[in-house]
């Protein structure tokens, strides 16, 4: 990862070429131009190159994934540290309802997942073309987004893609998404609406919470940086459905019986030493898991998570493997066996106690 390389097509760039660009763009708004990007922020049909203005030489990708910046606003609940907040008055109700009904196998089976029913990342300098969509929902049915074809859902059902464009501040959501005979094929597709850098509230086509997909998603750069800077999405099995609360923007599954409201949020009451006797239990197989690990308990510790959607089964969303499997690989998150663990899908287990976890008021009860 620390190869010095200098910037070539788009289609080929690495992540960290994608981060640089951002950056290089940002200075170039002063008055240079990119070659390829059109004015409306869409990429020209063919492939996309950078102008020789635009070419940094010995960029190492360390360095440019340490340049990564936390998306969305300070005030954007997900990224506000739970220090300070209120209690949930129903605090003991709500964490005994995630604790037996929340997750799928057993009481307190609480999942980290990097590969179905998450969310891959694209970004637009890697698009090779521009695409008609065809989407039963949302704001893009018979428009032209910038697409690649080697771009891959998540696996599961709800096959969903997020789509960046770091020039602009533009997010794109899609799910049930298929790309056929040159054209995007989704049941629901939109462009968020807002500047995913500085947006601060939910968008309400998206997922059952909704808020866009990529709030409060994991992703490999903050493992590079060594923090986690925002509270975390947890799907869950038993959602309310009589109500949510902010920063929720909807009920997603009216009639459903009593459960946990979308948008409720929890946390960790935890010690930095129960931190490192939790870290010390860990197998000696998954020693290279460690360092995630620690930055994963501080998160969950400082920032918490919010329920954001219903599944089979409560899990902590990173960015799917489709996209950022290299990255993830990198971290020495590869699948392990460990008897009838697997890892990293169990390494909560330990962590996420019941007498560890609280409840936290709703979003618009938070102190100003």
């Amino acid at each position: 990862m620390s190869q010095h390389r200098s910037v070539g097509p788009l289609g080929s760039w690495t992540r960290a070429d994608k981060i640089c660009f951002a950056i290089v763009c940002l200075l170039l708004s002063l008055g240079a131009a990119v070659t390829g990007c059109a004015e409306d922020g869409a990429v020209s049909p063919s492939v996309v190159e950078i102008s020789a203005a635009t070419e940094m030489q010995g960029v190492s990708e360390e360095e440019a994934m340490s340049q990564y910046q936390r998306p969305y606003g300070p005030r954007a609940p997900w990224n506000v540290p739970v220090a300070g907040l209120p209690r949930h008055p129903e605090s003991d109700r709500y964490r005994d309802l995630l604790w037996e009904d929340a997750p799928s196998a057993r009481p307190g089976n609480f999942n980290l997942n990097f590969w179905a029913y998450t969310y891959p990342v694209y970004y637009v300098p890697d698009a090779t073309e521009e695409a008609a969509v065809e989407s039963r929902r949302g704001n893009l049915n018979g428009q032209k987004i910038p697409w690649n074809p080697t771009w891959e859902p998540a696996p599961g059902t709800d096959a969903q893609i997020v789509l960046l464009d770091p020039r602009t501040g533009r997010e794109w959501n899609f799910w049930q998404v298929e790309y056929r005979d040159g054209t995007v094929h989704a049941s629901n597709a939109n462009l968020v609406d807002g500047d995913y850098r500085t947006k601060e509230d939910g968008f309400a086509p998206s997922r059952g919470i909704g808020v866009q997909y990529l709030a409060m998603l994991v992703r490999p750069e903050e493992m590079q940086q060594g923090e986690i800077q925002h509270a975390l999405s947890m799907p869950i099995r038993n959602t309310d459905g009589t109500h949510s609360v902010p920063p929720a923007t909807k009920l997603e599954h009216p009639g459903r019986p009593d459960g946990i409201p979308e948008g409720m949020r929890f946390a960790l009451q935890v010690t930095d030493q129960e931190i490192e006797a939790w870290l010390d239990s860990l197998p000696p197989e998954v020693a290279q898991m460690r360092s995630y690990a620690r930055v994963l308990a501080n998160a969950l510790r400082d920032y918490g998570w919010f329920i954001t959607d219903t599944s089979g089964g409560a899990h902590l969303q990173h960015e799917a493997w489709v996209s950022a499997g290299q990255e993830w690989s990198a971290f020495g998150l590869d699948t392990v066996r460990v008897g009838e663990k697997e890892y990293p899908r169990d390494l909560a287990d330990g962590l996420i106690a019941r007498e560890r976890i609280y409840a936290i008021v709703p979003s618009d009860q938070y102190p100003r």
